[in-house]
């Protein structure tokens, strides 16, 4: 009830200002309307030849006006007879002066109504920079409706020009109304809405409490037999609301309430036998959906056992194009010392002809010699010792190939080492030099090594070397996707790709342009202090985006079928991220390249095997 009063009371106070407003404005117009007639009304009745010749009359001399000039008397009936007409108005009439903004009073109507408040013939008036509109009066019709106060009280005013026959301005009058009269008509206008809305107010609050006797009492009470229905007490609350309304005009509202009532009450009841109902199945269901999460479960550890299996078969993979690439480095050496072993024995079996000789012709010594000649004994003396030495350049090179397998795989040392990353990014890149030469469709591919001064890294050297190789073979793989790409390109426009004309072309680059050379650049770098950073970049072929968001997912591949399996860029992620606690991240432009960066820490988490020195 209080709300309801503070509510519609500054509802009240609200329309009252607005119609206050209003009707003050439709009043201050209807001023303004009567002042522009009436200004308009007056200028039409003043005589131009006789205003212009009553202005050029010199001011009397000990004489306010000059009263017996019958042209001044003229015009002065004039300015009375229109006060007459309009009592609210002083009309009065000037003329400019010498002087800036100056100008000289010729006509005055409180000369005759208020001669203590009267101004002189021909008296001067400056206009102050806050009271320029008199002065534009000589030009346009001016109004200012807003009070104001100058020696001769506080007043409204309009202005207007008085021209004559050829529109030239000879003059100016004015109409001053005092601002007593609109103080007064807004005091009317303010008692009067008062009077009316205080009755309006206190009639409809009589009204609101009248109401709220006969109807919101009820109400409440239904509202607090709701609440006891809504605790269970559904006799109470009935009894109780049908005793007080039974006989009153809620009476209807009460019979209407009574079947409310009893139809929530059966419904209660059907809801707690449905609820029995309820429960028995949700038992059933869980019980069923038990079971399936048994056999989902079951489902799981057979299908984390296939993927192990496909992870296994991804690492023999690997492991395929280890030895494959190990199988290729060991068969040059060995052809070369085969073939040159086959020399040997034959320059061998000639230098023991050659002794046998001597040792049975020594006396005859001519021909020893001239079967030297033959032979060409000083040739092989000079060749048997290049032979030799092409023998044992063959075996390093083997040495090399085996103790880059053994770093690689590092069969011979604990799984978890401190080891130079560096060392197995050159076994690796040794393994896969065979995928590094050159082909019929594309040059040698050019490795830059950027290694940075990197401590010894504790990590699982093996898992790492398996990550190295990945990457690179990836990179080696996207280089040669996109040379297919250009020299399908260049077969078509009928160019020459042969190996010796891409060794050419790679020669003849400008510095900017070697990014066309097909190269993997290879980056370390300490982070931190206390993290490594390896990047692997190629200039190949690129990722899409969408591709690069399902990059680490297993079994995802955008190779041909029998090219990949989809695990091998997943096993990398795994042995980082969960194996290393480290972080794996692509970075790719559809034909400009791809770049995978990976960051591990110096030491593994305290909860991985303790290290041994390497």
């Amino acid at each position: 009830m209080l709300g309801f009063a503070l509510v519609s009371g500054l509802v009240f106070v609200g329309l009252y200002g607005w119609l206050y407003s209003k009707a003050l404005n439709r009043v201050r117009e209807g001023l303004r309307q009567d002042m522009v007639n009436t200004l308009d009304g007056a200028i039409a009745g003043v005589d131009a030849t006789e205003f212009s010749q009553l202005s050029q009359l010199p001011a009397p001399q000990g004489e306010p006006v000059p009263a017996s000039n019958p042209l001044y008397q003229r015009h002065q009936e004039w300015l009375i007879r229109i006060h007459n007409v309009e009592p609210r108005a002083n009309p009065y009439t000037l003329v400019k002066g010498t002087k800036p903004y100056e100008a000289l009073w010729i006509g005055d109507s409180l000369r005759v109504f208020q001669p203590e408040n009267a101004t002189s013939f021909r008296e001067s008036y400056l206009a102050t920079p806050d009271k320029t509109r008199l002065y534009q009066g000589f030009s346009e019709v001016t109004l200012t409706l807003s009070p104001y106060t100058d020696p001769w009280g506080s007043w409204i005013s309009a202005y207007g020009p008085i021209k004559n026959a050829k529109g030239q301005v000879i003059g100016l009058l004015g109409i001053d109304f005092r601002a007593d009269e609109i103080h007064s008509i807004e005091r009317d206008i303010r008692k009067s809405l008062a009077i009316a809305f205080g009755s309006t107010y206190l009639l409809l609050l009589g009204l609101v409490v009248l109401l709220a006797r006969s109807f919101t009492r009820p109400i409440i009470d239904l509202t607090d037999a709701t609440e006891q229905m809504s605790q269970g007490e559904y006799d109470r609350a009935l009894t109780q609301f049908h005793r007080r309304y039974v006989r009153d005009e809620i009476s209807q509202l009460a019979s209407s309430f009574e079947r409310m009532v009893e139809q929530v009450q059966q419904r209660e009841e059907d809801l707690a036998s449905a609820n029995s109902n309820l429960e028995e199945q949700v038992r059933q269901r869980t019980q069923e959906l038990e079971e399936n999460n048994a056999h989902l479960k079951q489902t799981l550890q057979d299908l984390k056992a296939t993927q192990s299996q496909l992870i296994q078969t991804e690492k023999m993979s690997s492991l395929g194009q280890l030895v494959a690439g190990l199988a290729h480095e060991i068969n040059n050496p060995l052809s070369f010392i085969q073939s040159n072993l086959l020399h040997a024995r034959e320059y061998m079996q000639h230098v023991l002809e050659m002794l046998h000789l001597y040792q049975s012709h020594v006396p005859e010594l001519p021909a020893a010699c001239e079967k030297a000649e033959d032979l060409g004994l000083e040739f092989i003396q000079d060749d048997l010792p290049k032979l030799l030495g092409s023998m044992q350049v063959g075996t390093q090179r083997i040495s090399e190939i085996v103790r880059s397998l053994r770093v690689f795989a590092r069969l011979d040392e604990s799984e978890v080492k401190s080891v130079d990353l560096h060392e197995g990014l050159d076994s690796t890149l040794l393994l896969l030099n065979s995928r590094l030469r050159g082909t019929p469709s594309r040059a040698d591919i050019h490795i830059v090594r950027e290694y940075g001064d990197l401590p010894l890294v504790e990590c699982y050297a093996g898992q790492i070397n398996q990550v190295f190789m990945n990457l690179l073979s990836n990179a080696i793989d996207a280089l040669e996707a996109l040379r297919e790409q250009a020299d399908g390109s260049r077969s078509a426009a009928g160019e020459d790709h042969s190996p010796a004309y891409c060794m050419d072309w790679a020669k003849d680059l400008l510095p900017e342009q070697q990014d066309e050379i097909p190269t993997i650049r290879i980056r370390t770098r300490l982070v931190e202090g206390n993290r490594v950073s390896v990047c692997i970049a190629d200039n190949g072929i690129g990722i899409s985006t969408d591709v690069q968001q399902r990059i680490f997912n297993p079994f995802f591949t955008t190779k041909p079928v029998g090219r990949g399996t989809g695990l091998g860029l997943s096993i990398c992620h795994q042995i980082i991220t969960e194996r290393h606690g480290g972080t794996l991240k692509c970075t790719s432009c559809p034909a400009e390249g791809s770049e995978f960066c990976f960051e591990i820490p110096l030491k593994l988490p305290a909860n991985q095997p303790q290290q041994t020195q390497a």
